[in-house]
């Protein structure tokens, strides 16, 4: 026994102990894996639950593109005619034998760029003969899979393709790039401040346009507040499974429209983020350097200001770069001095990029009125000179969150993704390395029809926000 078990000497000639015996006898319960070195990739793993649990959950964490109707493209422009008007209905009776009047329908050409989604993966010969996994290359598709599906997710909330010119363009964005868009500026308020009212506006806003909201989509952080609007109305269910958040009651606006707030395809999103603290991100061997400088200066008697008496103070700034592979270290005006805006002002930021690896554009990240703690501002798109010139009106408010409200009734739909090529996998020639390496890549591009039947909530405030 001694010499299996690693026991004495002593136990060796015939004396081992009662411990050396119990462990020489009994696998025992304390082995910790995590330990061990080199041969551990040798030991059989079973991971198909986990996997299996993953994927399931994957539908809840990407509410919106893995509901979303997807149509097949057959180029990488795609493009479609968007009616924006019907005519004028007013003004159409005339006498009996009258003439008729033109009421001729508008029209759009609308363009759709197709977007790339890629990751890099692979796994070596080692990995495919073991019997570490059931399947390692499986189990590595599935990670792929999820990556994309998760950024895809991502880009419909946060993609804007004058930033990043190879995103396409998320719902926010093309509401924002509207003719006409549906916006609601809260100004630093919290939901619970503008009460349900704040739907009412918001659905009596897209009524009048021709859209009908039926759901909702936010930041996590921002679900809290909702749901205090709705206490007295879930104290009144019979059910108590209905005090629980994903059981929250539709919301019937009053010019009728019915807004969802939680379930399967609606509510709390897990890649719609509010605007935060701002950090390096991405490879750094890849992503932008910080901007060279960032010079401010205060503007006087601005058109379109919204720096009003009360927000009369010192503003500091941090601009940082973007490209499609990360964001930069920030760089603050000189020694990160505060520029002073009166009434109905402005402040003028200039940047200049670092050209040593592409720039596409800038997030810039501001205080609040005399503080110090910087949050996201507003997101901007390069020049392509040797500055970029912004002038902060005080529009977008720094450490804010959004919400958005999607109309989804309609005979055409009101938004789709357009899809070149499905999620796949894209096997690649190995090199002279003993590795399978293969591409997981999803071509396609957000369509919106009608933006002017979906919305957006601007500037709300959020628990540790600004």
């Amino acid at each position: 026994m001694g010499y299996f078990d690693g026991a004495s000497t002593q136990a060796q000639q015939g004396n081992p102990s009662a411990e050396e015996l119990e462990k020489a006898l009994a696998a025992g319960y304390g082995t910790n894996s995590a330990s061990f070195i080199n041969g551990r990739a040798m030991i059989p793993e079973n991971c198909e639950t986990t996997m299996v649990n993953v994927v399931a959950e994957l539908k809840e964490d990407c509410k919106l593109f893995n509901t979303m109707k997807t149509v097949p493209v057959a180029s990488t422009v795609h493009e479609e005619n968007r009616r924006t008007s019907h005519g004028d209905y007013r003004f159409l009776s005339t006498p009996e034998g009258g003439k008729s009047r033109a009421t001729d329908q508008a029209v759009a050409r609308v363009f759709y760029e197709q977007k790339y989604l890629q990751t890099f993966r692979s796994i070596t010969k080692q990995m495919e003969l073991v019997r570490t996994f059931e399947d390692a290359y499986t189990s590595e598709k599935i990670a792929g899979v999820e990556t994309i599906c998760k950024g895809a997710e991502f880009n419909m909330f946060h993609g804007d393709s004058v930033v990043i010119p190879t995103d396409w363009d998320g719902f926010p964005a093309a509401i924002r790039k509207s003719k006409n868009p549906n916006i609601i500026d809260i100004r630093g308020d919290s939901i619970g401040t503008r009460g349900e009212s704040l739907f009412d506006d918001i659905a009596r806003q897209v009524w009048d346009r021709g859209g009908d909201i039926s759901k909702a989509f936010f930041p996590a952080i921002l679900a809290k507040d909702i749901k205090e609007l709705f206490t007295d109305r879930i104290r009144m269910m019979v059910k108590d499974q209905q005090a629980t958040f994903d059981q929250l009651p539709d919301y019937p606006t009053a010019i009728g429209s019915s807004i969802r707030f939680s379930g399967a395809n609606t509510g709390a999103d897990k890649f719609f983020h509010v605007k935060g603290v701002v950090s390096a991100a991405g490879d750094p061997n890849d992503r932008p350097a910080a901007p060279t400088s960032v010079a401010g200066a205060a503007l006087a008697n601005q058109s379109g200001s919204k720096f009003l008496t009360s927000d009369v103070g010192g503003y500091k700034y941090t601009v940082y770069a973007v490209n499609p592979n990360g964001i930069s270290e920030g760089t603050t005006i000189g020694s990160d001095a505060a520029v002073t805006v009166a009434a109905n002002g402005g402040i003028q930021l200039i940047i200049t990029p670092n050209l040593a690896k592409p720039v596409t554009g800038y997030i810039i990240a501001r205080t609040a009125k005399d503080g110090s703690v910087k949050m996201e501002m507003v997101q901007i798109g390069d020049s392509g000179a040797a500055t970029t010139v912004f002038v902060d009106l005080n529009d977008d408010l720094p450490g804010t969150g959004s919400m958005l409200f999607l109309t989804e009734k309609r005979v055409t739909p009101v938004f789709r993704f357009g899809q070149l090529l499905p999620v796949s996998t894209y096997p690649l020639y190995p090199t002279d390395k003993a590795v399978t390496p293969f591409l997981v890549i999803l071509y396609g591009a957000l369509e919106v029809s009608a933006p002017e039947f979906c919305a957006l909530v601007k500037n709300i405030h959020y628990e540790q926000g600004l």
